[in-house]
């Protein structure tokens, strides 16, 4: 059933039903509305408010109540003191787009009125307070407009466009459910059963009894990589500063749903002058006592699709939002607390550990993946592993037990601890909450400390199949990992185990799981896991049959939205992301976007999405509109420099041996071994390595081999003489040296001199002319390209040369040029705009509309010749001009004072 925007706003609760066919070829449709009534909503601080001459005074009437408690209960009762104060507020501002609309119908009769004497004093302030009227009225609009479409890409362009009221109409009607099917094949349409159904869902899910068993994991920390010390130890539980609290509560997003007490992050950070110091020691006395209280520690599940039409409870993300006194909390443990997790996290686990990239985990995977379809290579095995209910199921026993294992302290533990295990939920449904029950196991969706915590939770399982590995014997790694000891690959709970084809290996994974399973309360969706095989491998049944009858999996396999496959990646491989890309460009977000908006989008999307399938005619040159502002471009960046730019990351991390990459580690071991980035044959590796070392010639000149004693540098393979590498000049050089091809630079350095063995051989003798100075100390790799310090942005640079700049770019920029104007006069500086004089518009004539004195409609004509548009231009002239003389002084300035208080 198709509805249009109208339909939606003026019945946004209304929905259908598809009955039986029985006998007919047909299906009837039943459209229905809300019979029972909508539903309470629940408090919503709008962030308009905060805007409010009087919001501020409205605070402080509240805050400098003295109530008896403690001084966390203080400030949630102030809190829900003013929920009355800001709902009368909103009343009084009534609809926001009715009073544009109005602001707007004011302007219309002022400049109607004003038109019959263009020099009245009073009509051009009545004039002037009009449009700042129906200005603050926009600006109010739009500020909620965007908290509730909750568009954070759309930053430029479009300001209370037709797409904000469509997208929160849209939201509006896709949160709502009416009817659900339950796990026994029945049909709830009722409101009171759809609900109950959630709610018993969630409740078994998240509720129940909580598990209280005493488990020990210290016996793993042999195998640990780093158990923290006494001093890191004691860093975690330094007294909390009012620094980190002010500074953890102004990090939030304005825009992020609230919890159950209503209230964003804009209301603390506009409100912070008056209610700082109460909200600080709140915080205070939580890090002081260990204790939260119930209210601020409840959650509110909001329901997101996971699927395009759900039809069963399970196809919906549990996120829990969070109120945003205890999100301060969380934060303030998550600062401290992320700064050990790059010792305590394995290289192979690269989710939320600050400084590893998901780039590493698709690349090394798909090296590992590389000649799975070839049968003379050793036989070779992947299970790729989901865990069903991964963060909704980890019982808090095991948890705590994780956290003492690698170390923490015991009161960090303790707030952890209290944070986790004391939530109370209820579900949102259709606009309100539903139910109420305490939680007893699982780590929130949208508790900013989850995350971390569950990582700690799977590097555990790390631990235990490194373990059962040394202690096992039996277990063969896949082929090129053992050197590096690596079985897996893990971004939180997406997890692919690597070994060798056999039964001993893949018995081995399935008793680290089940015993991991049993302590954590994870366990593996084998609907959704699949063994992958080689094709030198044993027949897949025998093997399949040891992973819990799992699913064997066919290459390409999707790892973190992108294939993985054994060869080449082709076009067709892509087209599930381009066309999600081409969605989101050219669906109806696109078709209700101006010009500047749609600019705005494909900046948002991917930079750029340059085929479509629609035919027409360009009107700039795609080369011209990815050019800089400054160039006379729109500022899209080119895709394939960026493209470009992004892998320059990668090759920079090669260079620089950056083996904190468990990637870059595996390429030194396996791809390079003992030569250099900068001399292996490009011809060997697979597709996507190939495509990387081709850049590498594109970005030799902009890097720098500083010497300082030479241990660092290759003699023979790293560039770090002028002429390129040495092995590269004089292939010969080291049988004529004698010097090995792998030895190091500092082979011919004594005490910062150069010292070379004697050479009889002419062509030798040139490597030791035009040698670089020795500076002593560490060897350095520098940047000496764009932007002084390599970034992908520097890179970019490399690939996109700056080019000339135009002198009309001025005209472009700036906050109060409105994006749709500045989109057409960059059209018209370029020519472009559509006039009759384009052969694929003289259809409709070629004489001017305007003057209608026959000279054919062209730029020049338009804005220079033509009759009409210079008496336009004069009357705007003298329009400004009457407006500058007779609204000098102060009395316009006083009258700003009255109007910006209407609002």
């Amino acid at each position: 059933m198709l509805v249009n925007d109208s339909w939606l706003n003026r019945w946004p609760d209304t929905y259908y039903v598809s009955l039986s066919a029985r006998t007919s070829d047909h299906s009837p449709l039943v459209l229905r509305g809300d019979a029972e009534g909508r539903s309470v909503g629940m408090f919503r601080f709008d962030n308009y408010l905060a805007r409010s001459a009087e919001f501020i005074p409205s605070v402080h009437r509240i805050w400098r109540h003295r109530i008896v408690g403690s001084a966390m209960y203080a400030v949630t009762r102030k809190l829900k003191a003013l929920k009355p104060i800001f709902r009368e507020q909103r009343k009084k501002k009534g609809d926001l787009s009715t009073n544009v609309s109005l602001a707007k119908g004011f302007l219309d009769s002022a400049q109607a009125i004003l038109a019959t004497d263009r020099h009245c004093p009073t009509l051009l302030l009545l004039e002037f307070c009009c449009k700042l009227v129906l200005r603050l009225a926009s600006r109010l609009e739009q500020n909620m407009l965007h908290q509730r479409a909750k568009m954070a890409w759309l930053k430029d362009g479009d300001q209370c466009s037709r797409i904000f009221f469509r997208k929160v109409a849209v939201r509006r009607a896709s949160k709502r459910v009416f009817q659900i099917n339950t796990t026994d094949g029945r049909t709830l349409t009722g409101q009171p059963e759809v609900t109950a159904e959630f709610i018993r869902y969630y409740q078994e899910l998240l509720g129940g009894n909580t598990r209280d068993r005493v488990i020990d994991l210290r016996h793993l920390r042999p195998w640990a990589r780093h158990i923290l010390t006494h001093a890191e130890a004691e860093a975690l539980i330094l007294p909390v500063t009012p620094e980190e609290i002010k500074q953890a509560i102004f990090d939030i997003d304005e825009t992020k749903a609230p919890g159950p007490d209503g209230y964003s992050a804009a209301f603390y950070k506009a409100a912070w002058p008056v209610i700082g110091w109460e909200v600080s020691q709140a915080i205070h006395e939580f890090f002081r006592t260990g204790r939260l209280l119930k209210q601020v520690n409840a959650t509110i599940i909001s329901l997101i699709p996971k699927v395009s039409n759900p039809s069963v409870v399970a196809e919906f993300r549990p996120i829990s939002c969070c109120n945003v006194l205890y999100k301060t909390i969380t934060k303030i443990l998550v600062q401290r607390m992320r700064s050990t997790l790059d010792s305590l996290i394995s290289p192979s686990q690269n989710a939320f550990v600050p400084g590893r990239s998901i780039g590493d985990n698709i690349l090394l995977a798909q090296e590992l993946f590389s000649g799975y379809n070839q049968k003379h290579l050793p036989p070779r095995c992947a299970l790729k592993v989901d865990l069903r209910k991964a963060y909704d199921t980890v019982e808090w026993d095991f948890l705590r037990a994780v956290l003492t294992l690698f170390g923490f302290p015991e009161r960090f533990i303790m707030w952890i601890v209290e944070c986790v295990t004391t939530p109370s939920f209820s579900v949102c449904l259709n606009g309100a909450p539903h139910g109420f029950f305490k939680g007893a196991r699982g780590l929130r969706q949208g508790d900013p400390m989850s995350p971390f915590l569950f990582v700690l939770v799977m590097e555990t399982l790390t631990l235990l199949i490194q373990q059962l590995i040394e202690q096992n014997g039996a277990f063969s790694y896949h082929w090129k990992c053992e050197a590096i000891r690596l079985f897996q690959l893990g971004f939180a709970d997406d997890l692919i185990l690597f070994s060798r084809a056999d039964a001993n290996s893949i018995q081995l994974f399935k008793d680290g799981l089940t015993v991991f399973s049993e302590l954590s309360g994870l366990q593996a969706n084998l609907a959704k896991s699949h063994l992958i095989l080689s094709r030198s491998a044993a027949p897949p049944e025998t093997l399949s049959l040891l992973f819990w009858d799992s699913r064997k999996g066919h290459l390409p396999l999707r790892y973190l939205g992108l294939p993985l496959l054994a060869s080449r990646l082709t076009i067709a491989d892509c087209q599930p992301i381009l066309q999600k890309i081409d969605a989101r460009i050219t669906g109806w977000g696109g078709m209700m976007l101006s010009f500047a908006g749609r600019v705005q989008l494909i900046k948002s999307v991917l930079s750029a999405l340059q085929g479509s399938s629609e035919r027409g005619y360009a009107k700039v040159s795609w080369q011209k509109v990815c050019r800089p502002v400054s160039e006379g471009g729109l500022g899209i960046r080119d895709i394939q420099a960026l493209n470009q730019g992004l892998m320059s990351r990668h090759l920079w991390r090669i260079i620089m041996q950056d083996r904190t990459s468990i990637w870059v580690t595996w390429i030194l071991q396996y791809r390079l071994q003992d030569y250099s980035v900068w001399t292996i044959r490009a011809r060997s590796g697979t597709w996507g390595w190939r495509k990387l070392i081709r850049l590498r010639d594109i970005l030799r000149p902009y890097i720098l081999y500083r010497i300082g004693g030479g241990s660092s540098f290759s003699l023979w393979h790293d560039p770090w003489h002028e002429r390129g590498p040495m092995i590269s000049r004089f292939p010969l050089g080291p049988r004529h040296t004698s010097i090995p091809p792998s030895a190091p630079l500092s082979t011919v350095i004594w005490e910062d001199t150069w010292v070379w063995p004697h050479i009889t051989d002419m062509e030798s003798v040139d490597i030791t002319h035009d040698l670089p100075a020795i500076h002593g100390g560490q060897d350095q790799i520098l940047w000496i390209g764009p932007r002084g310090a390599f970034t992908s942005a520097a890179a970019y640079d490399v690939f996109r040369p700056p080019g000339p700049t135009v002198d009309w770019s001025s005209l472009l920029v700036g906050t109060f040029r409105i994006p749709r104007h500045r989109f057409i006069l960059w059209l018209a500086i370029q020519g472009r705009l559509s006039t009759t004089d384009k052969p694929w518009l003289q259809h409709l004539g070629t004489g001017c509309v305007l003057c209608q004195e026959g000279h054919p409609e062209s730029h020049e004509h338009l804005f220079f010749m033509c009759s009409f548009a210079a008496s336009m231009r004069s009357g705007g002239r003298s329009h400004c001009l009457g407006r500058i003389i007779t609204g000098r002084g102060s009395f316009v300035g006083r009258q700003l004072g009255g109007v910006g208080g209407m609002w």
